[in-house]
């Protein structure tokens, strides 16, 4: 897959024609989250797709932005084992499926909700693995973009993105990489000499609720710390599925421009001077 022109390319899009999704196009997608690089492939996941009108009738006051669900033909649920990581996970995988989806020339966005359970029992899945992911699929009833991200919602559905290189309402380069400590600010020309700068410049682009962008990064030598602004990191479903979706976006770009891009969640002991509302919660080694 041209990952840069994928990325380039998103939108999340909240409104569909009826058309159901090709039956052999959601079999390639399965088969795709189930090969595809995750970032811990001893974390079992899987996918289960519903089809439209029942599933959105269903699901109406149990998902969506206050409940109010998205209407689309087709629905994937990403489930998984819980165990450490499998939020951040989750978030890499399912990204990684919505990018694969968009190759596939389907539409899709994230789809919020507040109980996993509720979504799985009124579902009928029977499986000991929860609920880490609802995602609607189709196509866009319509080819207007929207140029940038929402500001409103409390989820990744509630603007069609369509963010372009430079748009204006993305981090810039300097506030979100440091060089080697905290407020360091890392210029262009400091990450093109490190080969570094596309794997950045593509990662602005990635989404995140509420279109907040949390992630920083501080290049340390050969490792790329990634610390999220918040204070309550340990019990944030967003917050945690951003992370993985900010690591999939540095890495999936490292990996055609470097080498095999890894992330790794040991607890570091280095002072970086981050501020007390950032949490550490990975880093890469380049």
């Amino acid at each position: 897959m041209d990952f840069k022109s994928l990325i380039m390319n998103g939108r999340s899009v909240r409104n569909y024609k009826d058309t159901p999704v090709d039956a052999k196009k959601l079999t390639e997608l399965e088969q795709y989250v189930s090969e595809c690089k995750k970032l811990d492939d001893s974390i079992e996941v899987e996918t289960r797709f519903f089809a439209g009108d029942d599933t959105y009738k269903r699901l109406y006051g149990i998902a969506g932005y206050k409940g109010v669900m998205i209407e689309a033909p087709n629905y994937l649920v990403l489930l998984s084992e819980d165990k450490p990581h499998h939020l951040e996970n989750a978030g890499y995988v399912g990204e990684r499926a919505i990018l694969k989806a968009r190759d596939l020339g389907i539409d899709s966005c994230w789809i919020s909700y507040s109980d996993r359970n509720a979504v799985k029992n009124t579902l009928g899945i029977d499986t000991d693995k929860e609920v880490v992911a609802l995602i609607a699929l189709g196509y866009a009833s319509s080819e207007k973009k929207i140029e940038g991200a929402g500001k409103t919602g409390d989820n990744y559905s509630q603007s069609n993105l369509s963010v372009s290189k430079g748009s204006s309402d993305r981090i810039a380069l300097e506030e979100m990489v440091f060089i080697d400590k905290w407020g360091n600010s890392a210029t262009a020309e400091v990450l093109e000499e490190r080969a570094l700068l596309d794997a950045f410049s593509y990662s602005r682009m990635a989404p995140s609720s509420l279109n907040k962008q949390p992630w920083r990064f501080i290049v340390d030598g050969g490792k790329v710390v990634l610390a999220i602004n918040n204070e309550n990191y340990s019990g944030s479903y967003a917050n945690k599925i951003d992370a993985g979706i900010i690591m999939l976006y540095f890495g999936v770009i490292l990996d055609v421009t470097m080498f095999d891009s890894k992330w790794g969640f040991d607890e570091m002991e280095k002072d970086y001077g981050i501020p007390q509302n950032y949490k550490v919660v990975g880093y890469c080694n380049i």
